[in-house]
């Protein structure tokens, strides 16, 4: 018998006992080609280990326990000898079989999201060598229109018409453009770090409904995904969307649906990239730009971009204010703590920077915002998540990642210690929760806050500036929401492990404060 064979038997054996069947129920509905499979495996000669494996996992399944759901189907991973992919695929049917394929995908398009943006690469940088850049002075005026054939051809226009615009001073690029088309997006990064001065707009297409599309992606956050990077280049980057069927709409008959426009050009494309029309001529690049701004005016801006810290400061105080007046629970997913509602004014008067425009009535705000954060907020409908990266982080540099480094000096030592452990003596008030394992430092994080019904993003540009962006799309907020609400708890320390785990990391920076002298 194939080791598929036992897989596909074992995945409906789990899926009957976890769906509350009993041992001998779900052995009496399950094929007999997976009784067989089973004792096929049972009499297979394996190492001694393997068989004590083995052996659990049939006491687990005949029910002499009560082991949890997963735990179950994990035994009969390893029960099966699974190959690394073949156990990812196992547990993906378990948790398909007890959310739906659609729940599932959503929220591993998040966790996905998250650890990616934490990932981003360093400063992109394309090279192009000489004979493979098209001789084309497309930005140069000029009358009449040129095709293009062929992918190479058509990326080379590309290639031409952002770097040409790029450069300008005031240069400014229209996109109607699919996320998913990475060329245009990789490229539209590179510039966008190469040039903060450019302006981007980007209208495109978010799916009206949750059926997933290739490769078992949810459309929409797999557009966020390719999106956040831009935003984060620190260039003016604007996006906005429409709604539509993406699944049919791209799979319809349209000559060319992709447009690129620049001062002097319009690019004209095909969905599959192959062909393309470039236009010159004024009369016909006046009436594209009338119709990219009609276009505009009907979509949707896909986020709000706050980039100043009064604009921050008022933004947050207001959607702070906002979730106390809802009933949904709030969640604060931060890879550092969140310690700017325990910032004091004394705190605030020493380190803000003297020369910084309307200091006193920058103190005065942060100095209410923490006040609402502890009086208001911080109650059981509040769930903090922080990393012990972020720990570490803070207690390292001494900066809170809610404001700009370059607004406020680092807090001293035993402001660092005040903090963290302020922040713990929160767990009375608020629900904290560690996460168990992170892979990625706090500072290149994305931060998020979300209740039902509204929520922002926060991160850092390549420059350190930080960047608020309120989420506007609905689908996507839910998805957030839904990802917070339902994080589960092997993921997370228990109390005991949290406070266990953060103390001894204050008493290893105290020990090295000690060694090499004060910060």
């Amino acid at each position: 018998m194939k080791k598929w064979n036992v897989y596909a038997a074992a995945v409906l054996a789990a899926v009957g006992i976890l769906g509350g069947c009993g041992a001998k129920n779900a052995e009496s509905q399950a094929p007999a080609e997976t009784q067989a499979a089973e004792q096929s495996a049972q009499e297979s000669s394996v190492e001694e280990s393997r068989e004590t494996s083995a052996e659990e996992s049939k006491t687990e399944i005949n029910g002499k326990r009560n082991p949890s759901g997963e735990d179950v189907v994990r035994k009969m991973a390893q029960f099966m000898q699974l190959t690394p992919q073949e156990k990812i695929d196992f547990m993906d049917a378990f948790y398909i079989a007890q959310m739906g394929a659609e729940v599932y995908y959503r929220r591993k398009s998040v966790g996905e999201l998250i650890e990616t943006f934490s990932r981003r690469e360093g400063k992109k940088e394309y090279i192009f060598h000489e004979a493979e850049i098209a001789k084309l002075e497309l930005n140069g005026g000029g009358s009449g229109e040129i095709p293009f054939r062929g992918t190479v051809h058509v990326r080379h226009a590309i290639l031409q018409l952002f770097s040409g615009e790029a450069v300008k001073e005031d240069g400014k690029i229209s996109v109607l453009v699919q996320p998913d088309f990475d060329f245009a997006m990789e490229l539209l990064q590179v510039f966008g770090e190469q040039n903060p001065n450019l302006t981007i707009q980007h209208l495109f297409c978010m799916n009206n409904n949750e059926k997933l599309v290739s490769m078992r992606k949810n459309y929409n956050l797999s557009c966020l995904q390719k999106i956040l990077p831009i935003c984060a280049c620190g260039c003016d980057y604007r996006a906005r969307y429409y709604y539509d069927n993406v699944a049919a709409r791209l799979n319809e008959f349209r000559l060319f649906p992709y447009l690129i426009l620049t001062e002097h050009c319009a690019l004209a494309f095909s969905a599959d990239y192959q062909n393309a029309i470039l236009f010159r001529e004024e009369t016909t690049l006046r009436m594209m730009r009338e119709m990219f701004e009609g276009y505009l005016k009907q979509s949707e801006p896909l986020f709000e971009r706050l980039d100043t810290v009064q604009s921050q400061l008022g933004y947050t105080e207001t959607l702070i204010r906002r979730f106390i007046a809802s009933d949904s629970p709030r969640y604060f997913f931060q890879r550092m703590p969140c310690l700017s509602g325990l910032l004091t004014p004394e705190m605030l008067k020493h380190h803000l920077v003297k020369e910084m425009p309307e200091r006193d009535q920058m103190i005065q705000a942060v100095a209410q915002y923490a006040k609402v954060m502890q009086t208001q907020v911080l109650d059981k409908k509040t769930t903090m998540f922080f990393s012990e990266d972020g720990i570490k982080s803070f207690l390292e540099t001494g900066r809170v990642d809610e404001y700009p480094k370059e607004c406020y000096s680092p807090l001293d030592f035993d402001e660092r210690i005040a903090l963290i452990r302020r922040f713990l003596a929160l767990r009375d008030r608020a629900n904290l929760r560690m996460i168990r394992e992170t892979k990625e430092r706090a500072e290149h994080a994305l931060n998020i806050s979300v209740n039902a019904n509204e929520g922002y993003l926060l991160f850092q540009t390549r420059t350190e500036r930080l960047i608020y962006l309120s989420i506007r799309e609905p689908s996507i907020l839910m998805a957030f929401y839904d990802y917070l609400e339902s994080m589960k708890p092997e993921e997370l320390c228990t109390e005991e492990e949290m406070l266990e785990r953060v103390e001894a990391i204050l008493h290893e920076f105290v020990a090295c404060h000690s060694r090499e002298g004060s910060i």
